[in-house]
């Protein structure tokens, strides 16, 4: 449990964020303290060269840069060292080829020094610690000599034999293009390292305590922050099926969490759609099924019937076994209908990939009418086609809507007196031209709670009728499928006892 318990709040947002901010934050106290620790410790160190650079004013430079290599005899080396001393350097000269030719620590007085036993009682009696002549290479101190100028800004840090640091600066002897020598002044370093050491120590602590307060405060200040992605987590898990229209607070002052708020809504209102398409499908299908069997069982009934019938004994009966047979034979052919359109429904919502080409309407309607007029019988079939309206379908398909539709104002308009009127036009909408077949009726019009239905599975307005003519509710159905199928649109106008239009708009050809 434990280990969960460390793996979530690692995994944690807030974890995260917290554990970012002080990574961030200790970056930066330690640069800050790198940048000042070598700001320090380069001011520190050139206050020091300028200070040793002072001590080469006791000498004549210009003096020494007249000297030869030569020149510097064993009494020159002394009176530099003599005039160069001080109780807190070293002093050495070395010759251009490297060599060490005098040198005086601190501690040590010249023998030809006049105030020399003065000095060294005063250095016994204050028992002033020896500062060493740190020695460098002797190729360090050729490519000295060879470089440009007269060294005034030169300084390094060098080990002396007692493994301490001195800084140590130089200055040429003789000319300065080829100098005869060099004079090397070095102290001690350890009253910077201890000032560099308190520094540290002292910022090394006030880091420590600014990353203390600054994870107190930012614990708090992201804890606030995150409280309204809590309150958007906790509505989130109380939802349930039955709350897909509850809707999240996208005004919680923060832009990303609104945003998320806005996302989470636009997703649950997906959800809340798909959710009622599927309980729409589902009782789709419940009716569909059922109207389906009912459908079915009618003219399998009649057929069952008959056959017992024929089984019976009327087989021998001439008459009766042609009434048997011609019943059987017209119920299933009903049966095959409804097994086809229901095939063809399938197959159109199974989104197949329709052929289509460049139609003239006008054409396919005239092939169709010989069927149209025999459907019609004795009612009126009066056509009104526009010539040259060419519109991109699958011809075989609009012959069909045609035909079912022509069917569908059949079975509601009357025998004798009932009128059916095919046109073509083209029809401007929303700035692009269509090509609209219309099919006009004189029937009995569908009633306005009605016309939303008229397209689902099994669906009739008038039953007796729809019987009496074989159908089944299907006719419609497959007419939307297939202008769907087409990129085309289809649209009712009804009333009652009025008449009915269909307006399909199917695009045009360019």
């Amino acid at each position: 449990m434990k280990i969960l318990n460390h793996k979530f709040k690692i995994k944690s947002l807030k974890w995260q964020l917290l554990f970012r901010f002080i990574m961030i934050l200790f970056i930066l106290l330690v640069a800050m303290e790198i940048f000042q620790y070598i700001s320090m410790r380069e001011y520190l160190y050139k206050t020091k060269v300028q200070v040793m650079q002072e001590r080469f004013h006791n000498l004549d430079m210009e003096s020494l840069s007249k000297e030869n290599a030569t020149d510097i005899t064993e009494k020159a080396s002394k009176e530099i060292l003599k005039n160069l001393w001080d109780k807190s350097m070293s002093i050495a000269i070395i010759d251009k080829n490297g060599k060490v030719i005098g040198e005086r620590s601190n501690a040590e007085t010249p023998k030809d020094d006049k105030d020399g036993d003065d000095d060294s009682k005063e250095l016994d009696e204050r028992k002033i610690e020896e500062i060493p002549v740190p020695i460098s290479s002797k190729e360090h101190y050729i490519s000295l000599c060879s470089e440009e100028g007269n060294l005034e800004k030169a300084f390094e840090v060098i080990k002396d034999k007692n493994g301490n640091f001195q800084l140590a600066v130089w200055r040429k002897i003789g000319p300065l293009k080829s100098p005869a020598g060099l004079i090397q002044i070095s102290t001690p370093i350890r009253d910077i390292e201890a000032i560099l050491n308190r520094e540290v120590y002292m910022h090394t602590s006030i880091s420590i305590s600014i990353l203390i307060i600054g994870i107190i405060f930012a614990t708090t200040i992201i804890k606030r922050t995150l409280i309204p992605l809590d309150d958007i987590t906790n509505t989130v898990e109380g939802i349930n099926i039955t709350d897909l229209n509850t809707r999240l607070d996208t005004e919680k002052g923060q832009l990303e969490i609104n945003r998320l708020a806005k996302s989470f809504n636009i997703m649950f209102e997906r959800i809340e759609i798909s959710f009622e398409k599927e309980q729409n499908i589902k009782e789709k299908m419940r009716r569909f099924v059922s109207d389906a069997s009912h459908e079915l069982r009618t003219p399998l009934t009649s057929i069952h019937g008959f056959v017992e019938v024929l089984l019976r004994g009327a087989a021998k009966n001439e008459e009766q076994l042609d009434l048997a047979l011609n019943s059987i034979l017209t119920e299933s052919e009903r049966l095959t209908k409804l097994v086809n359109d229901l095939l063809v429904l399938t197959r159109l919502e199974q989104n197949p990939v329709v052929e289509m080409a460049r139609e003239n309407i006008n054409e396919i309607i005239e092939e169709v009418l010989p069927q149209l007029q025999i459907l019609a019988q004795d009612r009126k079939l009066g056509l009104e086609l526009n010539d040259g309206i060419k519109a991109y379908i699958n011809g075989n398909q609009i012959k069909q809507v045609i035909f079912n539709l022509t069917q569908n104002a059949v079975l509601h308009t009357d025998k004798n007196n009932g009128v059916i009127k095919i046109s073509t036009v083209i029809e401007k909408v929303d700035d692009e031209n269509y090509a609209v077949l219309k099919i006009a009726d004189n029937g009995i019009g569908i009633s306005k709670e009605n016309i939303t239905k008229i397209y689902d599975r099994f669906f009739r307005v008038e039953t007796h009728r729809s019987r009496e003519h074989g159908g089944y509710g299907l006719g419609l159905s497959i007419v939307n499928s297939i202008i769907d199928s087409n990129n085309g649109q289809i649209h009712v106008e009804s009333e009652v006892n009025v008449g009915t239009t269909f307006f399909v708009y199917l695009k045009l050809a360019k």
